[in-house]
C-alpha cells in the first residue's frame, strides 16, 4: 500500500496520510515484510517510523503525489524540497519542465537562502559556468512557470557516488550560494 504525507508550509510531512490525488507529500509504504531486519538498526527503524500513521507504515524520504488516474508521481526527495517565500516546490517537477522545452538536456532545482524565503535556482548541465541570460535563460524561466532568481551553467552535473544518474542537489545548492555570492565560480 501506498499514501502520502501532505507537506505543510514548511516543506515538512506533517499531514495525515492519504491516498487522495494532487496531495504533495512524502511517500509512505507498507507491505507485510516492509520493515523486515530494520529490528538491528534502532536508529534507522524509528526514524523510518517517525509520525507514521502505525508500526506498519515506512517514511520513504521521498516526496511525490498521485495523480487523477491513480499513478505515483515521485517528485524527489524531502531533503530537496524548496520552501520559498510563495510555496513548497519539489525539484524534479521543475526540472522535467524545463529538460522537455528549454533545449537543455539535464537541469537540477535547488533551494538557496534561509528555509520559508529560499530564491529557486536552476543549473544547466553543458551550459558555459557562470550565469546565464538572454534566450536560454529566458526559456528556462518559461518553462518553470514561477520565479527563479537564477540560471546557472554548468559544465557537468555532480551526481551521487551510489548512484551516478541522481544529482546531488544539496553539494550543487552550497555551489550555487557560492556562485549567487559573487566569488569566483568554483568546479565541482
Amino acid at each position: 500500500r501506498v499514501r502520502i504525507a501532505p507537506l505543510d508550509a514548511d516543506g515538512r510531512a506533517a499531514g495525515a496520510a492519504t491516498d487522495a490525488d494532487g496531495v504533495t507529500g512524502e511517500i509512505l509504504v507498507s507491505a507485510p515484510h516492509i520493515l523486515e531486519g530494520y529490528d538491528r538498526l534502532w536508529r534507522t527503524d524509528h526514524e523510518a517510523r517517525a509520525g507514521s500513521v502505525d508500526d506498519h507504515w515506512h517514511r520513504t524520504g521521498d516526496v511525490g503525489r498521485f495523480d487523477g488516474a491513480g499513478r505515483l508521481w515521485v517528485e524527489g526527495r524531502l531533503l530537496h524540497v524548496i520552501v520559498t517565500a510563495d510555496g513548497v516546490v519539489t525539484p524534479v517537477g521543475v526540472e522535467q519542465r524545463i529538460e522537455e522545452s528549454s533545449g537543455i538536456r539535464r537541469a537540477a532545482a535547488v533551494g538557496v537562502g534561509p528555509r520559508g524565503t529560499q530564491q529557486l535556482v536552476v543549473v544547466a548541465e553543458g551550459e558555459r559556468p557562470g550565469f546565464l541570460e538572454g534566450p536560454l535563460a529566458d526559456a528556462v524561466r518559461a518553462a518553470v512557470g514561477r520565479p527563479v532568481a537564477a540560471v546557472i551553467g554548468i559544465e557537468r552535473l555532480p551526481t551521487d557516488i551510489r548512484h551516478n544518474s541522481k544529482i546531488d542537489r544539496t553539494l550543487l545548492a552550497g555551489w550555487a550560494t557560492t556562485v549567487l555570492s559573487g566569488r569566483r565560480v568554483p568546479r565541482l
